[in-house]
């Protein structure tokens, strides 16, 4: 239980940074040369890692798997630039009408790990309080 909460909260983190990175693109759309950003996982390396070494044989219950030796590692994210294209004369790529498309996306995510959270913490509640009597 604690460990989905976990994973969630560190959605809730991504998705956080995210926001801000979007905002900052739309404040700076006519910035000339800003190039926009958005949040990047690392979680392709993890998942490459987790199939090389999820064959890996587990010959005893107290053995580590390869999901729990990747661990909080997984979960890392960075701020990257994208410098690939220019949507103005002036070296600008933000485009405006695309960055509020990822923020809504971006806030329905966070709403939706937000419930998440909630459904988890009142399952722990009614667990609590129904041990109680």
């Amino acid at each position: 239980m604690f460990k989905t909460v976990n994973k969630l909260n560190v959605g809730l983190d991504k998705s956080t940074l995210r926001h801000s990175v979007l905002s900052s693109n739309l404040a700076n759309f006519n910035t000339p040369g800003f190039k926009r950003s958005d949040v990047q996982s690392h979680t392709k390396f993890a998942g490459e890692l987790q199939r090389a070494t999820g064959r890996l044989a587990v010959t005893h219950p107290r053995h580590l798997t390869a999901r729990s030796a990747l661990g909080a590692k997984t979960a890392r994210f960075s701020v990257v630039q994208d410098l690939s294209t220019s949507m103005r004369n002036d070296g600008n790529n933000v485009d405006p009408d695309r960055e509020r498309v990822l923020l809504l996306e971006n806030q329905m995510y966070y709403e939706s790990l937000i419930d998440a959270v909630s459904r988890k913490l009142g399952q722990l509640r009614s667990v609590i309080t129904e041990g109680r009597r």
